[in-house]
């Protein structure tokens, strides 16, 4: 009964852990529309149009409520369209702010993904800047990497495991 009650009790925590909850801004774009469709979960999703062949930029602002790890995509549609650019991640100094040192560049000429990670509080920009497209639609989906279930279960397994090894020598 006490194995079922700690499995319980285990399998509760577990499921009670959440992901971070990110928030992203848009700050501005050139050449482009912007716009950010979900915010304030664990997963954020904006994206925009560029409706004329030629050079365009759009620039986001993203925060963490907690230290986490992240996953950001970037994606073109017509993903042929885009003849270059240049994600520009890093700490930025505040809202709409300039880059600290340290900060990321990343030169693309199609569909691109990273991992980062976020520290709690701390404002990141994630801009895509330089860009020479011909019409197309850009997403950005930022997801937080959430702590795996499996983490919280391995603990009480170890324990158990030390209990069931203490018992059988207790016995021979």
């Amino acid at each position: 009964m006490k194995k079922a009650m700690l499995f319980l009790v285990a399998l509760m925590f577990s499921v009670g852990v959440n992901a971070a909850t990110l928030t992203l801004t848009g700050i501005g774009s050139s050449g482009a529309t912007q716009s950010v469709d979900v915010n304030n979960n664990s997963t954020v999703l904006a994206g925009g149009t560029v409706g004329e062949v030629g050079n365009w930029y759009s620039e986001f602002d993203l925060i963490s409520d907690t230290d986490t790890g992240i996953k950001v995509e970037w994606s073109f549609n017509p993903f042929t369209a885009l003849s270059g650019a240049t994600i520009k991640f890093g700490q930025i100094s505040g809202p709409s702010g300039y880059y600290l040192p340290g900060a990321q560049t990343f030169a693309i000429t199609g569909d691109f993904s990273f991992t980062a990670f976020l520290t709690a509080g701390v404002y990141y920009g994630i801009d895509i800047i330089d860009a020479a497209s011909n019409i197309l639609k850009y997403d950005v989906s930022v997801s937080a990497v959430p702590v795996p279930a499996a983490l919280f279960l391995f603990a009480p397994a170890l324990v158990g495991f030390l209990g069931l090894r203490r018992k059988s020598a207790v016995a021979a």
